[in-house]
């Protein structure tokens, strides 16, 4: 987890800018941009922030356990705030995909859609077949590095010109692991947009 972010550690009005080199087990290990220069000690309260690029922006408070030339050890982590970026960031896209459709008298059926914007929170997807709100959608979106199994709740419905309806939904009982990959895919995706319209 955090493995190469940027990150900063601070000791009073002191701080240092570098990056997580190793996190383990309520332990960081952190490798300072121009090298550990004085002022910190064992034992020092310190706190500490990362920009982790799929987690946002993660304080801690800790202690320093051990202090070396260019990375400082801190040991007991306790999380003090998230600023969840992965939540809003969205990405337009067309992707098929095929699933199980249930309604909340437990009746399911096959049924076949379009994804065309999805999050780590959740899609907007268009298909012919009609859902209610509550259903619930179980299929395997895939991701650059593997497919992931979701359950989405329909929240909302917007009929269009061509027949097909828009529904709103939101993802359920996701894993951490599950919302990551998809937040990496929505970062890989806009990124390949982004080039692409620099080529045209």
């Amino acid at each position: 987890m955090h493995d190469l972010a940027r990150c900063a550690i601070a000791v009073g009005d002191r701080a240092l800018h570098g990056h997580v080199a190793a996190y383990e087990d309520g332990t960081l290990t952190f490798g300072a941009e121009h090298g550990v220069v004085g002022g910190l000690r064992v034992g020092d309260d310190v706190q500490v922030l990362v920009l982790d690029e799929v987690r946002g922006e993660v304080r801690y408070t800790g202690r320093i356990t051990e202090v070396g030339v260019t990375t400082v050890e801190v040991a007991d982590l306790e999380l003090t705030s998230m600023l969840q970026k992965r939540q809003v960031a969205r990405v337009r896209i067309t992707q098929l995909c095929g699933g199980v459709a249930e309604s909340a008298d437990g009746t399911a059926r096959a049924i076949s859609f379009a994804v065309i914007d999805i999050g780590a929170g959740g899609m907007r997807i268009s298909t012919n077949a009609e859902l209610a709100e509550k259903d619930r959608i179980s299929f395997r979106f895939p991701t650059r590095d593997a497919a992931v199994l979701l359950t989405a709740e329909v929240l909302r419905a917007q009929p269009t010109a061509t027949g097909a309806t828009q529904y709103g939904c939101q993802f359920v009982d996701i894993q951490e692991r599950d919302a990551d990959a998809l937040f990496r895919f929505v970062l890989q995706t806009q990124g390949a947009q982004r080039r692409n319209r620099l080529r045209v």
